[in-house]
């Protein structure tokens, strides 16, 4: 199993705090990810031996409010844009590939419409995209539906719901049936849960505000829009992925100016943590 990495920080303009660590290659091609929610800067550990092999360098940072990174002001899905430049500044880093991944694809596609010179392309990981519409989230997973809805109109009930408080305790594994079979090995296998479990206590170390704002921004579109995303984009996702389903990544290709859908056929939403190949190969230059 990979061993966690160091934790590093930085202070921000204002005073906040910005953490980050950082896998596969130092030396290599850099890559800047936006993580899940929730979700945190250990959330794509399982990517760290893949991408040392093929010589990328992945760095994850915590966005505002999850992890060790202070909150900040709301600016939607722009949220994260100064921590994202602040960070880059601060590596020396001017120009680099954006991950989305699962409910940071919002975030990268912000980041890169606002701000081009820094982005040379974008790769979503089973991405959710703002605004999506109703047809292609048909088929997502009752319990996700419902968390997205309740994010919207009761965010402290949603917050129960995500951080598993009194009767929610249990609603991953009563609704474990739901979701696909590739997602359910993933879920219920021992090595893999030991993998995903740090991710998930320094997701929700400050509680789960971040995550809820983060669910209850995506019934909107992007502020700009789709079409002011002008780097190549690629889409990476599961055709049996249950919490963002494939129509997402289709609607969304199909109005992107240049974007390749990239179908995983049979996988789920975790397929990263047992295909860390396929995700590293999508991050490598086109050539």
């Amino acid at each position: 199993m990979t061993a966690q990495p160091a934790t590093r920080s930085l202070t921000a303009p204002h005073g906040r705090t910005i953490t980050w660590c950082e896998f596969g290659d130092p030396q290599g091609i850099p890559v800047l990810a936006a993580h899940g929610s929730p979700g945190s800067r250990l959330q794509l550990m399982p990517l760290h031996d893949a991408a040392r092999d093929a010589g990328v360098r992945v760095v994850v940072p915590d966005r505002p409010g999850f992890g060790g990174t202070s909150t900040a002001p709301d600016h939607g899905f722009h949220s994260w844009d100064d921590d994202a430049i602040t960070l880059l500044d601060a590596l020396g880093i001017t120009r680099v590939t954006l991950l989305g991944f699962s409910g940071g694809g919002g975030y990268a596609l912000a980041l890169a419409s606002r701000r081009p010179a820094r982005v040379a392309r974008v790769v979503l990981v089973c991405g959710m995209v703002p605004g999506a519409p109703a047809a292609a989230l048909s088929g997502r997973i009752g319990v996700v539906t419902l968390l997205y809805r309740v994010s919207r109109w009761a965010p402290a009930l949603a917050a129960a719901m995500l951080e598993g408080r009194g009767p929610f305790a249990r609603v991953r594994e009563a609704n474990l049936s739901a979701w696909p079979e590739a997602d359910r090995i993933i879920m219920t296998d021992p090595d893999a849960r030991k993998l995903t479990a740090a991710d998930a206590e320094a997701g929700l170390a400050q509680g789960a505000r971040a995550g809820i704002e983060d669910l209850g921004r995506y019934h909107r579109p992007l502020p700009s829009g789709l079409g002011a995303v002008r780097q190549p984009v690629t889409l990476v996702h599961g055709t049996a992925d249950g919490n963002v389903p494939i129509g997402v990544a289709r609607w969304a290709a199909s109005r992107l100016p240049s974007a390749t859908l990239v179908e995983i056929a049979g996988a789920g939403h975790y397929f990263a943590v047992t295909s860390p190949r396929t995700v590293v190969t999508a991050l490598l230059p086109e050539t």
